[in-house]
Formats: C-alpha cells, structure tokens, sequence
C-alpha cells in the first residue's frame, strides 16, 4: 500500500499541473479575444511604433550578376549572407534585419 501512495501522489501533482495550464490556455484564449493585442509576456526588444512605421516593407538587396548566396543566417538583429562566385573570391555581407542597410562587407581572399 506504501507503493500506491507515491504513485497516487504523483498522478495527483500531474493533475494539478494540468488543471494549472488549461485554466492558463482557456484565460490566454478570453484575453486574445477581447484584446487582439493581448500578451501573457510582454517583449523587452520591443520596437516604438513611430520606427515601427518608418521601417519599409519589402527590402530589396542587390547581389552582383553571377553570385549565388551559399549560406544565409540570422543573428542578433543581424542578417549574414555568404556570396559565392565562380571568378572573385567569397564575400560575406552582414545587414542589418529591420532596415536592409549594409552594415560591413568582408571578403575572403585565399593565401597563396
């Protein structure tokens, strides 16, 4: 019987647990239907909407005739692109996410 009162206690805690985050999820609907805008956690990196409405919508980044992106990540506001050609060596451009604005051009030149 002392085997079945660890289990009943543990099923008992998990239930609660439960119980716990469907109340969270049926409050979280209420809120998001009553308010659009409503979040459980507010973000610290939020953007001012006067920048909010300057930012432009679609951001067009020319890349030299014949270069292909090789690889393409995204950091800290930060978008790195890896171009590759066929004739020059490898470049990487580091821009920034929000405005498309090019931050520095590195290229990669091989020792010979």
């Amino acid at each position: 019987m002392q085997k079945n009162k660890a289990l009943v206690s543990l099923v008992m805690g998990l239930s609660v647990i439960l119980i716990g985050g469907f109340a969270l999820l049926v409050y979280g609907l209420v809120q998001q239907a009553n308010n659009p805008n409503f979040k459980f956690f507010k973000s610290s990196e939020s953007v001012p909407a006067n920048i909010k409405a300057n930012l432009p919508a679609n951001i067009s980044i020319p890349i030299p005739q014949g270069s292909r992106v090789s690889d393409l990540e995204v950091s800290e506001g930060k978008i790195i692109i890896h171009l590759t050609t066929a004739a020059k060596p490898d470049r990487i451009l580091i821009l920034d996410a929000e405005t498309g604005a090019v931050i520095r051009r590195i290229q990669l030149d091989t020792q010979r």
